[in-house]
Order: C-alpha cells, then sequence, then structure tokens
C-alpha cells in the first residue's frame, strides 16, 4: 500500500536526493544521474505530479532539514541515522536487487513519509563466468525501481508486468551492453517501462 509523504513536501511535487560518496565515487555514478532523468521522463509520460531534484545536502541526522532522500551503495549492513534514530538497510552487494527504507511519521492511524534511504547492491553481478558488474542498462533497471518506492509505492504494489516488478529476472548477454531484465516472463528491459497501473499508483499518492 502506497504512503505519502508530509504535507509540505508532497505539496511542492518535488523530492530531493542525496548521493553519497558511495555512488559518486564508484560504478554507481553515471547511473544515478542517468536513473533522475529516467524517473523524471516516467513521470512525465504518467503524470505522477513528483519529480526528482539532486541535492548537495544529505539528511540531518537530527531533523527534517537536508535532502529528503539519501542514496547508496552497499554490501552486507548499511546504517544512516534519521530523527536520532539509528536505521540499518540490509543488501547483498552482488544482487542486482536494492533496499529502500522510508522513514515514516505516525500520526494516529495515519503514515506519511518524512525521509527516505536507498541502499543499491555495490557491485551487482551477471551470471557468467568470469563474473562480471551487470552492465548500464540492468543498473538503471535497479535504481528506478528503487526511485518508484522512493515515490511512496511499497512491496505490496509491486506489479509483474513492468519495472516495478516483485521478481524480475535478469538476462546476462554476450556482453555488459546487452544484459537486461525480464519481467512476466517475456518483456525486456531496458528501455524501462510502467503500465497504467503503477502510474496510477503513484498519481493517486501524490494528488
Amino acid at each position: 500500500m502506497a504512503t505519502p509523504w508530509e504535507d509540505p513536501i508532497k505539496n511542492r511535487g518535488t523530492l530531493s536526493v542525496f548521493a553519497g560518496a558511495s555512488i559518486t565515487g564508484g560504478a554507481w555514478a553515471t547511473v544515478f544521474a542517468s536513473a533522475i532523468t529516467e524517473f523524471n521522463r516516467l513521470s512525465k509520460a504518467g503524470s505522477f505530479g513528483v519529480t526528482l531534484v539532486t541535492s548537495s545536502t544529505p539528511p540531518d541526522p537530527q531533523n527534517s532539514s537536508g535532502a529528503d532522500v539519501q542514496f547508496e551503495s552497499g554490501n552486507g549492513n548499511v546504517t544512516f541515522t534519521s530523527f536520532g534514530q539509528k536505521i540499518s538497510v540490509s543488501i547483498n552487494g552482488k544482487s542486482t536487487v536494492g533496499n529502500t527504507q522510508q522513514v515514516k511519521i505516525v500520526f494516529g492511524t495515519t503514515q506519511k513519509i518524512s525521509k527516505a534511504f536507498v541502499v543499491v547492491p555495490s557491485t551487482p553481478q551477471a551470471d557468467s563466468t568470469p563474473q562480471r558488474l551487470v552492465g548500464p542498462g540492468v543498473m538503471l533497471f535497479i535504481a528506478v525501481h528503487e526511485l518508484i518506492h522512493v515515490a511512496g509505492l511499497s512491496n505490496s504494489d509491486h506489479n509483474s508486468d513492468d519495472l516495478f516488478a516483485g521478481f524480475p529476472q535478469l538476462r546476462t548477454g554476450s556482453k555488459p551492453a546487452d544484459d537486461t531484465v525480464e519481467v512476466n516472463n517475456q518483456k525486456r528491459m531496458p528501455p524501462l517501462s510502467l503500465t497504467d497501473k503503477t502510474n496510477k499508483l503513484i498519481q493517486a499518492n501524490w494528488s
């Protein structure tokens, strides 16, 4: 079930995203920039009601200032601090699956997101011998999938027919540029796409 962001953030219709040193100093640097662009392309096409902007300021560990989102890569447990509380995000650094932790503020029975922390695998591996890093198209899929979670969608909102699939399958090519992700046993990405079902979930969460 989708969770809305806090009203001041929701009303402005943008989320600021800070890329940490594990992103800017590694294999994800170029992919991160492309993922922001790709999310915004999908947002325009699907009328999400939210776009992403990059930030040079990380989320403040004690309050609501700084970026709305922090984006990192890692292997094992990656720890963040938000509103004075430690948050641990677990990730398999060789997998092709990321992990997004939404920090929620609870008002009675209502929950709203205040911050979000994304961790993608540090060195996602292709199913090949010898092992190698997956191609940029697969890394883009991983990153943008997590940014859909950043927009407020949960695992229960996964759609087997598009980019937001819960169990995408890696299809390793003869070279990195040929690597793809298959959803619903038939559709391969990139190029990335979303169905109307996913578009409408995001629209409703930001309307």
